[in-house]
């Protein structure tokens, strides 16, 4: 990564910031927090938004209003499990404005003509809403009073007399005539309908309060605090139901007229509609280019700015100034000057690896010069992923998920490719495990057919015990008194010896790092003890002689002893005689390879005697029962395990793997780039 300081002639800086923005090769640099400095200050002030960013935003604003107006009309239109399984990319509309000042003509122009088809459709419907909603709670109300058989003309407040209508709780009628009773000397009358659930699932009562005039406040102020909700009639004449008549009349024809606006409002979404998300688009894209304004300082005539560039684009960029501002601008670059957390950081992989990128970044983006690990992951992923799930059929399933992902989702997401891109290959991967477990839905072959695989040349090694190649008669291999003569033992084997070099690489590649940055003694204390302690039980394995590993042991618990005094004392030294536990915990972690292999194997084989059973002991539907076990459990355990491989194999990687080499804990390289989804730029 680089440091890149270009100075623009002011007049030609707007071009020289779109062309930029176009390529999204560099990062820009805030540059508010130096100019606080004197130094800075005395040559720059800081810089604000581009003057066209009001117009971009008031012009976003009307878009977004009436994006919003179409969303709200098209409904079901839009798309449904159908394009959500098989999304379809937008076409691209090619554009060719050279200046935010054509973007806001253009976009003034366009928003005219829609305002001037729309606007008065979208005023009516706006009108006709709250008129059907004002109608609906009315008919409401009055379903709550059709007990009331009087004209409600005659329900209002008089010359000499107060009328209120509402609700009360039903639980406070009693106590409310009480007190109406005893504040208007008996000259008041509660009349009461029957009682009524709201919307609000209470029940409550509906009640006509009569009372003369001067009472008017002292009953109101009971009412209030009775929880007294007033139903407003003043405009009504004629009973409940015949208002309720006339109301659903009226709602009736409003929505009548509201679906034929919404009809023609649809017909003017599917003309609009996608030029509005275009425009949408050119004003997001005006904006961020009016504010990345601030990033810059200036002066009189100038704008200076400063960003990171990845260390192969910097000519690419450096000529992008140069060419945009007519020769107007001066480019500097120069090594970062900053603290390495700082120093935003490019993961750039082949691309056959490149999609595995979001395994690195799940766990932490590296330094500033630190080792990316992504392609390390690649192969140890696989392999464990494979191991773990170990079933011919669940690959097969796995890599076609995983393909629909990355060949249907991910043409619209690349997060969706990436991981369908993942789960393609791991699912290949467990189809060779498969192949060499004889993993078919568990034991299905023998239980259903009666074929026992393991009995012939088709499967290399059984999980779950003796297979073909490796058995009593015929062990794998023998070391001393232990035999490995089935499954389990051989996975066991295989998984520790897979372990021993996966942690071998990891710590090569820290005895590597820390050889360049910190020197010899640092490597060889956190990375050569334990290179020293497998190089030398390797030997010692190989040459059949145990003195080289006793020895190699000894001379490593020494070791570990001298590190731990080394660093802390007496106290860290005793401790460090406990750091070779330590190692070998990491390395008997990889036995969650067999773990898993066992897991998927044996719930398997439980769904396959469970099937077996009820096909068998059930007359006539046992067959379908059986079936539906079958798909219930295999489904259940390809999930479940499939998941339990994938965390389980992150898991040997970012536990066991990068803490031999790895910290992460970088910044990802955040480029000043325009993100185009509706238009392109000829």
């Amino acid at each position: 990564m680089k440091k890149l300081r270009a100075v623009v002639l002011d007049e030609k800086m707007d071009k020289v910031v779109r062309e930029l923005h176009e390529e999204g090769l560099i990062e820009l640099c805030d540059l508010a927090s130096k100019l606080e400095d004197s130094e800075w200050a005395g040559l720059l002030s800081p810089s604000s938004p581009a003057p066209y960013i009001r117009d971009v935003s008031a012009l976003l604003i009307k878009t977004n209003r009436f994006l919003d107006l179409f969303d709200s009309v098209k409904g079901e239109e839009k798309g449904g499990l159908k394009e959500l399984l098989n999304p379809t990319l937008p076409p691209k509309e090619k554009v060719n404005f050279s200046s935010a000042d054509e973007v806001i003509s253009y976009g003034r122009s366009l928003l005219e003509e829609v305002e001037g088809e729309v606007k008065e459709l979208a005023d009516r419907l706006n009108h006709l809403e709250n008129k059907i909603n004002n109608l609906q709670q009315l008919k409401r109300y009055l379903e709550y009073l059709k007990d009331f058989q009087v004209d409600l003309e005659h329900l209002k407040s008089g010359p000499y007399t107060y009328v209120a209508v509402g609700l009360i709780p039903e639980d406070k009628i009693a106590q409310l005539k009480e007190k109406l009773s005893s504040i208007t000397d008996n000259l008041s009358e509660v009349v009461e309908g029957k009682p009524v659930v709201t919307t609000e699932n209470e029940r409550k009562v509906p009640v006509v309060v009569v009372t003369l005039k001067e009472y008017r406040d002292k009953v109101g102020g009971e009412l209030r605090r009775s929880g007294f909700e007033r139903i407003e009639i003043s405009n009504l004449k004629g009973t409940p139901g015949e208002n309720l008549e006339r109301i659903e009349r009226e709602i009736r024809e409003c929505e009548k007229e509201r679906e034929n606006i919404l009809s023609k409002l649809r017909e003017l979404a599917k003309k609009w509609y996608r030029k509005l998300l275009v425009l949408h688009e050119l004003l997001e894209i005006e904006k961020e280019r009016a504010e990345s304004y601030t990033y810059y300082g200036r002066t009189e005539r100038t704008y200076m700015l400063e960003g990171w560039v990845p260390e192969k684009y910097v000519d690419r960029v450096k000529n992008t100034i140069e060419r945009a501002s007519e020769g107007c601008g001066v480019v500097e670059v120069k090594e970062p000057d900053e603290p390495e957390e700082k120093i935003p950081v490019m993961l750039d992989n082949p691309k056959p690896v490149k999609p595995f990128e979001m395994l690195t970044e799940m766990f932490a983006p590296p330094k500033y010069n630190e080792i990316d690990p992504t392609l390390l992951i690649v192969p140890g992923f696989l392999i464990f992923y494979g191991i773990m799930l170990t079933d011919a059929v669940y690959g097969l399933l796995l890599t076609l998920i995983g393909l629909f992902v990355w060949k249907k989702l991910g043409k619209v997401s690349e997060g969706a490719r990436n991981i369908g891109y993942i789960l393609t290959l791991a699912g290949i991967a467990t189809v060779i495990a498969g192949i060499v477990t004889g993993g078919y839905l568990g034991d299905f072959l023998k239980e259903f057919l009666g074929f026992d695989i393991y009995k012939t040349p088709f499967a290399l090694v059984n999980p779950l015990g003796e297979s073909f190649y490796i058995n009593e008669v015929r062990p794998l291999l023998k070391l001393g008194s232990i035999s490995v003569d089935n499954g389990p033992i051989a996975i066991l084997l295989f998984s520790i010896l897979v372990g021993i070099l996966h942690l071998f690489i990891g710590l090569v590649v820290g005895f590597k790092e820390n050889l360049e940055k910190k020197g010899f003694k640092e490597a060889f204390l956190n990375q050569g003890i334990w290179l020293l302690l497998i190089i030398g039980l390797a030997l010692g394995l190989v040459t059949n002689i145990p003195y080289i590993i006793l020895a190699t042991v000894v001379l490593v618990v020494l070791l570990c002893i001298v590190r731990g005094y080394m660093k802390g004392g007496i106290l860290d030294a005793m401790l460090g005689v406990m750091d070779i536990t330590g190692f070998l915990g990491n390395v008997l972690s990889y036995a969650r390879l067999l773990a898993l292999c066992l897991a998927t194997g044996g719930l398997a084989m439980a769904v396959n005697i469970m099937a077996k059973l009820i096909g068998d002991s059930v007359p006539v539907i046992g067959i379908l029962l059986a079936l539906i076990v079958l798909l219930i459990g295999h489904t259940f355990n390809f999930v479940m395990n499939g998941l339990g491989a994938f965390i389980h194999s992150l898991r040997l990687h970012y536990v066991e793997f990068f803490g031999q080499f790895y910290e992460g804990g970088g910044k990802k390289f955040q480029p000043f780039k325009a993100r185009r989804e509706y238009t392109t730029v000829n």
